[in-house]
This record gives C-alpha cells, sequence and structure tokens, in this order.
C-alpha cells in the first residue's frame, strides 16, 4: 500500500465522516457510563438562593436568562413577580429570596428557567449556576436547615465542601406556590 493511499485513509474528510457514522455497541456505551460515574461521582448543575443550595434537575431544561422583562400580575403573593415569555411560552417567575426572607444579592441575581412549555417555572438565583461532582459519601440522611417548604420536595441532601445542597421535586414544589396565588 502507497504512503498517499494510507494518508488519504486516515485524513477522512469531516463531511465524510460525519455521513458515515459511528457504530458502538451497547455494552461498551454502559462500560463508559459506568466508569464516568464512578470516577467523576454524580455532576449536577447546582444553584445558591441566599444560603439554600439547590440541585437543577438532571432530567429537565434548565436556562439561565440575563435579561428577562418580567410582567407583574395585581393581587398576588409579593414572592410571585409575575410571567415572562421565553419562546412564546408565558412562565411564572417566583422570589424564592422573598418567600423565604433571604436578604437578595446586590449584584448578579440572574433568573433560572427549570422545565419546559406549561410545566416551566422561573426562579431568581444569587449568580451563575455551578457544575458540581456529588459521591455516594457526600449523601446525607441528616435534614439540613432549609425552610420546611423545601424539605417537603427534597428527594435527597448533600454535603460537599461544608454546605449543604438539595436535590429537589422542582414540579411539585411550584405546584405547591401555584396553588397559594
Amino acid at each position: 500500500m502507497s504512503s498517499a493511499y494510507a494518508k488519504q485513509e486516515h485524513d477522512m474528510q469531516p463531511g465524510k465522516a460525519l455521513k458515515q457514522g459511528l457504530e458502538v455497541g451497547d455494552d461498551l456505551l454502559f462500560d463508559l457510563e459506568s466508569a464516568l460515574e464512578e470516577d467523576q461521582g454524580l455532576q449536577r448543575h447546582t444553584v445558591l438562593v441566599g444560603n439554600i443550595g439547590l440541585v437543577l434537575p438532571a432530567d429537565e431544561v434548565s436556562e439561565l436568562i440575563e435579561k428577562a422583562a418580567v410582567c407583574q400580575l395585581p393581587n398576588t403573593q409579593a414572592w410571585f413577580n409575575g410571567v415572562t415569555s421565553i419562546r412564546g411560552n408565558m412562565i411564572p417567575v417566583f422570589d424564592l429570596h422573598e418567600l423565604f426572607s433571604i436578604e437578595p444579592p446586590v449584584a448578579n441575581r440572574r433568573l433560572i428557567v427549570v422545565g419546559q412549555n406549561e410545566a416551566a417555572a422561573a426562579f431568581w438565583v444569587d449568580d451563575f449556576p455551578r457544575l458540581l461532582v456529588f459521591t455516594e459519601e457526600e449523601i446525607t440522611t441528616t435534614e439540613p436547615s432549609v425552610p420546611s417548604l423545601v424539605r417537603e420536595h427534597a428527594r435527597q441532601y448533600f454535603l460537599k465542601d461544608g454546605a449543604t445542597w438539595v436535590e429537589w421535586d422542582f414540579k411539585s414544589f411550584f405546584a405547591i406556590l401555584g396553588e397559594q396565588l
């Protein structure tokens, strides 16, 4: 085989490589996922609302909104800021700082939308979300000092670097808040 032919065979054009595809057996994918979980732990995006660390659901879409126009609605609770339009969907906006009597940050406050379409809800957080890796050893059964409404919707708790992080059921949490409007 000539070296020109060998070079041509290994230097495939990107378009051709994408069209050709790559077949990987299910057993290889399973092994790769297991290795990632063992080596890296449980990776989750997290946000802070004051001193409350919330783990965003991995099975839902979460989106950071930098500049959201929020339309207030009359005769609603102070912790309900109104609605915002995201890609044509009206999303309710909650202020958990107000709900839990937490002083909001002076700067860097951002809006997080969790979920999609009619199952979405938005709430203000202190800063950008962070990606944290939780290990089995960081799971705790001790209930942290977080508001009871958060505890009622908690799936599990993590202790990491001296802080408590709550993995929560955001759908049931915001459904309860919606009933209180």
